[in-house]
């Protein structure tokens, strides 16, 4: 566990936006500046006694109405929250991502898992390279994955309630979910599931699921209802939900690679809500990318898209990792993207991207997992938001290297530890958030990166942590 020498990389957008962030003004005697609301921005004012030692006397985040943002739900720090169980509680091939949340609004957190479908093949995937080649290159077969729902109790005891999730499908089920998105798409104060899934198998993807609310307490997959395509197959290896569009109801975006991402010139298909939960699909935009994330990120009031992929130097097609800015209608035009730094040559792999306000100072910083060859090595980058649409990278933070010398010939390597999921909490209860890291492997999940101040953070590694993360 180390952490690599910081490289500082800002990086500056020209913008006519009228809505910026300015530098918090520095006061004598190293007193610090007073942040008060003052109606639809923040003001720093030095106390009357001292005098700011920086011409910037004022700094404002806007504080308006804003679209929500799945992320916003996910780390709502007034709900009740612990990191799932993981043994025993779901069979998947892969145990790919959960979500805690009281879903049925009785008080108590419950837990939704989704992960992988158990395939067949000839080889079982011995010779496999990557998740694609595991059936020959071409999708898998066998038994889908269902989603594995279990139920808080007073008792804190987790009762099992697939039974909840109704998929009356005639193939039902998920190939390979890699996103449960979670929000209320159709408005009736229950949580639903978009779990956008990219396929066991193949280049190709597979088509997602979509579980909404019913009034008898369960939840119906309504794809062929409440989706104007309600088989459209894609690679969506990454998504995200949000109010991308400002009217008040939650969107899905998903990342479309894949070859049939070749055909179109958008990289980003969005989902748009109606209101009803009726979910209409559209190109949005985009780069190319494996992981994204919506959220305000220059403070206008309309969520933008963090994106992330493979930053190798020598791949082509490879991914930008940047800030794709919303238009404030819901679409992210590759034109209209910042840079941010990339790290091309050993952590290039970028499988997971988040947000949170880590220095609290108003805005939104940026968390993102990496990983090496073929997923080899696991390690975490932090970027500082320092507003007016600046960046500042704190380097690589590695979980756990690979030995020296040591390079993976598959996936399916030891060292294959990556960070699934990326998730905020004050754990340590000192005021600043932390960063807790769920893997598909016991060597990295349920790691922690332990929030310091200053944005530096001491590596936990999952024995070390188990007096912050246990029930609350």
């Amino acid at each position: 566990m180390k952490i690599i020498s910081s490289l500082t990389f800002i990086v500056i957008f020209l913008s006519g936006f009228t809505n910026i962030t300015q530098a918090a003004p520095s006061c004598a005697n190293n007193i610090k500046p007073v942040k008060t609301d003052a109606g639809g921005y923040f003001v720093y004012k030095c106390p009357k006694h001292s005098s700011a030692s920086t011409t910037s006397s004022v700094s404002t985040v806007n504080t308006g109405p804003k679209g929500l943002a799945g992320i916003d739900i996910e780390n709502d720090s007034t709900k009740d929250w612990y990191p799932a169980p993981m043994n025993g509680f779901h069979d998947y091939m892969l145990k790919e991502t959960w979500r805690a949340r009281d879903f049925n609004n009785d008080g108590y957190t419950d837990f939704i898992y989704i992960g992988g479908m158990t395939y067949s093949t000839n080889d079982g995937g011995k010779k496999a390279r990557t998740t694609g080649d595991l059936c020959g290159g071409k999708a898998c077969t066998g038994q889908l994955a269902r989603v594995g729902f279990w139920l808080g109790t007073e008792s804190g005891k987790l009762v099992k309630s697939n039974d909840l999730f109704i998929d009356n499908r005639e193939y039902p089920g998920v190939s390979l979910g890699k996103g449960a998105q979670v929000a209320d798409f159709n408005n009736d104060g229950v949580l639903d599931l978009f779990i956008n899934d990219h396929g066991t198998g193949g280049q190709d993807g597979f088509r997602d699921s979509y579980f909404l609310s019913q009034s008898n307490g369960t939840w119906l997959e309504s794809s062929d209802t409440h989706l104007s395509h309600p088989n459209f197959q894609v690679f969506s290896h990454g998504g995200s939900t949000g109010d991308i569009n400002g009217d008040g109801h939650m969107d899905v975006v998903v990342t479309h690679t894949g070859p049939s991402a070749h055909n179109t010139h958008h990289r980003l298909m969005c989902w748009m809500n109606d209101g009803t939960g009726f979910l209409k699909k559209r190109g949005c935009g985009g780069h190319f990318s494996f992981a994204i994330e919506l959220g305000d990120m220059d403070g206008d009031g309309d969520l933008d898209l963090f994106q992330a992929g493979l930053e190798k130097s020598e791949c082509k097609h490879c991914a930008i990792t940047g800030i794709v800015w919303n238009d404030g209608r819901g679409n992210f035009s590759k034109h209209n993207t910042t840079r941010l730094p990339q790290h091309g040559e050993i952590y290039f792999n970028v499988p997971e991207v988040s947000i949170s306000d880590l220095d609290g100072d108003g805005d939104l910083d940026l968390a993102l997992s990496r990983a090496g060859h073929l997923y080899g090595g696991t390690a975490v980058s932090i970027i500082e938001n320092l507003g007016n649409k600046k960046f500042k990278s704190h380097g690589i933070i590695e979980v756990l290297p690979v030995p020296d010398g040591y390079v993976a010939t598959s996936e399916a390597n030891p060292w294959n530890n990556f960070i699934i999921s990326i998730k905020f909490r004050d754990l340590d209860e000192d005021g600043d958030m932390d960063v807790y890291l769920h893997s598909h492997r016991p060597r990295t999940n349920g790691a922690v990166l332990l929030n310091k101040g200053n944005l530096n953070f001491e590596v936990l590694m999952p024995h070390q942590t188990k007096h912050l993360i246990s029930k609350k």
